[in-house]
Parts: C-alpha cells; structure tokens; sequence
C-alpha cells in the first residue's frame, strides 16, 4: 500500500475532529443547530484543501489530534480548555479555521432561512439581488458625531487607476487570485 493510501489523519477521524471543534465554535442553542449538525466541517476541509492541499489536512488533523479532538468523553471543561489550547499554540490556524466555520454557518442555507424568517432580510447570494434599502436621507443620516463625512452622489469623481497595473500585478486573497 503506498502511503498516500496509508493516510490515517484524512477522512472519518479528520471529519469527526473537524466536527467536535466546529460543535465547541458554533454549539447551537434553541432553533440554532450546531455547526456540526449542518455538515459544518464538510467546506471548511473543502477550504483547506483548496487552501493548502493535501498536506494542509494533514497538519490539521495532527493539530487537531494534539488537542484530543473528537473530544469522546471529555466534560464540557475540558473540551473548551482543549480549544483554547489550539488557539493560544496556534492562533493563526485557530483564526482561519473559525472564521471558515462562521463563514459556512451563516452561509448555510437552513441558517440564512433562519436569520430571514425572523424578519431581519438575510439572502444566499445578496450580490444578486442586493437588499431593499430606504435612500438616504440627509436630514436624518448625516452623520453627527464630527468623524467622517459623506460625499453626494452627483459630486463623486472617477479615478485614474491606470498607474495600479492591475493588469499585471497579482492580487491574492481567500483564494481569488488575478
């Protein structure tokens, strides 16, 4: 068997680790399921195997394996002094990997159904149709508080971007890349 058949770190053990850390970052309460209870996990590996391949797993799953994770057993205590652990010996993973699993919270659809169900518009794709909002009114929103200020519409300019050559420069963020 060659090893990259010999992976003991990636599939059922990973997604169970995966899944006990997402359950400690987005537990549920009430009509909120838990992270892992909406598959949670499932596209924060995807992100990190688009991330950071196959070895990016790997490590998770080691990280994750130093914490004890899938926690099986562990009083609540325990569990959340085994995350504090990852994000105090690892905060730049620990920070990418919550905000992966905030971002595929709330971007599942059976949470963006709960947020807009309770009256507050919430949509799955809001570039498509944006959100309904009242035009502005000076009289009313202008800001008070002296920081800032607000330029009319008509009085806007272009730019010249043209010196930004950003028909060559690369540009790298979440995985765009120009």
């Amino acid at each position: 068997m060659s090893d990259s058949n010999n992976r003991t770190g990636i599939g059922p053990q990973l997604s169970a680790a995966l899944a006990a850390l997402v359950d400690e970052l987005l537990p549920g309460k009430g009509d909120w399921p838990s992270g892992a209870t909406l598959g949670v996990q499932h596209p924060v590996m995807e992100r990190i195997a688009m991330h950071g391949g196959e070895a990016a797993l790997d490590e998770l799953a080691a990280a994750l394996a130093r914490i004890g994770a899938p926690f099986e057993g562990l009083e609540v205590d325990a569990r959340v002094a085994a995350v504090r652990r990852l994000e105090a010996e690892e905060p730049a993973r620990f920070r990418w990997l919550r905000n992966a699993a905030y971002q595929a919270y709330y971007e599942n659809p059976a949470i963006v159904t709960l947020i807009d169900g309770r009256g507050t518009p919430y949509r799955l794709r809001p570039h498509v149709r944006g959100y309904e909002l009242p035009a502005f009114d000076p009289a009313t929103q202008t800001p008070t508080h002296g920081r800032g200020h607000w330029i009319r519409t008509a009085d806007v300019r272009s730019v010249d971007t043209s010196g930004l050559n950003l028909e060559t420069e690369i540009t790298t963020k979440w995985g765009l890349q120009r």
